[in-house]
């Protein structure tokens, strides 16, 4: 379960609250046991002083001058058992009454009476005991003992009488801090709003003014955070911009004096160097171009972009990579209807290079490429298939990792068309599928965006042609 400050407030808050209940529920426990003791015991003490009252000596023997009817009768009550005793010779012989009673904790002067509670048979009593002075100095005790059930009903109902009136302030207690403490978060809920609604590339700081003293220093030290990562940014665009301009003007200028080289008259073994040199340039410049794409697309955000159809979008290029087709004997077609999507049309134009490059690059000469777009199940889609090698399927997950390769299928490329075609997807809400075509061979690769249903542009007219390969 994931950690919530509003609950651990309220779990630390609770814990004493609850100790409070409880103390305050054994201090009313308290306060009813005294006042029922006090309610009681002069009721008890009654009979105690009534039996006293009845004590003769006749014949040198102490005994009670009360007739069993008027002891019944004292010994009379609606819900407790009273039970009575007689102690002559200082508490030593029983007169009369119950021998079972328990003794007075402590010795008592004569006159003198005290309560106390015992066990009788196994059962809680309160005992009334009193010290009654005879003729020739001798002491009596006199002991009458009750149960305690009517003492326990009023202790009960001056517990609950105290104690509901706690239990109900205190879940009133609880529900108030749990609002308050959600009140009190608040201005951390509008915080976490606020950077939510922030794009990653919009580094400014945010406001401090309105904030909470608690709230604000985390603002500070986020927005210190966000001026370095802001100059962290700067520092890679103008990095990633003086890579481009650094790497592409060199590698022109060597493509260019490679091709200026083969033109003029040599040798075999010096033509097929400047071939490989310009080959090998070629390849660089395409991995440069790449590189600085994936760069672009690497911050994977979620671009709100512009309207754009994806068959307008690839069918600027189609003349050049007609002519690259044939240049490798492929036979490449392309079946366009409108499909139209939110994005950046720079980047969306790569992802569609990027997929034709990777089937021209991993076809075979004689082998088929065909690329689609339109609209399957209320989704924008921009397909390639091809009848290549393939994939296994075992693999078909990394070959969007950067720099991977399938092994043995041959082609030029350097592993990093299918990790772009990733990046760019991601950033407009797409997913990218693979799977095989009709015929059983080779690789389709769909990439599936969200559609958007009111076109922004007039349609353009479906496309569908094939690049017939010259014969060799």
């Amino acid at each position: 379960m994931q950690s919530s400050l509003r609950r651990h407030l309220t779990y630390w808050l609770l814990g004493p609250l609850l100790l409070l209940v409880a103390a305050g529920s054994f201090v009313s426990y308290r306060i009813a046991l005294n006042a029922a003791n006090k309610a009681y015991d002069s009721a008890l003490l009654d009979p105690v002083l009534a039996i006293a009252l009845h004590l003769r000596r006749s014949g040198g023997h102490l005994e009670l001058d009360l007739p069993s009817i008027a002891i019944d009768a004292l010994r009379i009550d609606t819900e407790d058992r009273v039970y009575y005793a007689v102690l002559g010779a200082g508490g030593e012989q029983l007169i009369a009454g119950t021998a079972r009673l328990p003794a007075p904790p402590e010795r008592l002067l004569p006159g003198e009476h005290t309560f106390y509670d015992a066990k009788l048979e196994g059962e809680r009593v309160r005992v009334a005991a009193r010290a009654v002075p005879i003729d020739n100095g001798e002491t009596a005790i006199v002991e009458v003992a009750e149960t305690l059930i009517k003492r326990d009903k009023l202790v009960l109902e001056l517990l609950v009488a105290s104690t509901v009136p706690q239990v109900l302030i205190a879940f009133a207690a609880v529900a108030l801090l749990w609002l308050g403490i959600g009140l009190g978060l608040r201005p951390l809920d509008r915080l976490r709003d606020e950077i939510a609604a922030r794009s990653p590339r919009d580094l400014r700081p945010f406001s401090e003014r309105d904030k909470p003293q608690e709230v604000r220093s985390l603002v500070v030290a986020l927005n210190q955070l966000l001026s370095r990562l802001n100059a962290a940014v700067a520092s890679q665009q103008r990095f990633i911009a003086n890579a481009a301009h650094q790497l592409r003007t060199p590698l022109a200028g060597l493509k260019t004096h490679a091709e200026l080289a083969r033109r003029e008259p040599s040798t075999s073994e010096l033509r097929s160097l400047l071939d490989m040199i310009a080959g090998e340039t070629q390849r660089t410049g395409h991995l440069v171009n790449q590189l600085l794409t994936l760069a672009r697309a690497e911050p994977g955000e979620t671009l709100s972009g512009q309207p754009v159809n994806l068959h307008e979008i690839v069918g600027r290029d189609v003349r050049d990579w007609v002519q690259r087709a044939v240049g490798k004997n492929i036979d490449l077609g392309f079946e366009l209807e409108d499909a139209w999507t939110l994005g950046e049309p720079l980047l969306l134009r790569e992802l569609a290079a990027n997929l034709l490059d990777n089937a021209l690059a991993y076809t075979q000469p004689g082998g088929s490429v065909t690329m689609r777009t339109g609209v399957r199940n209320d989704e924008s889609v921009l397909e390639v298939e091809d009848n290549g090698p393939g994939i296994p399927d075992a693999e078909r997950e990394k070959v969007f990792e950067r720099f991977y390769r399938v092994a043995a299928t041959g082609g030029e490329g350097c592993g990093l068309g299918l990790s772009i075609v990733s990046e760019i997807a991601g950033r407009h809400n797409a997913r990218v599928d693979l799977g095989l075509p009709a015929g059983g061979r080779g690789t389709l690769i769909r990439a599936v965006f969200p559609r958007l249903a009111a076109q922004a542009a007039q349609p353009a007219p479906p496309l569908s042609t094939r690049a017939v390969p010259t014969p060799r």
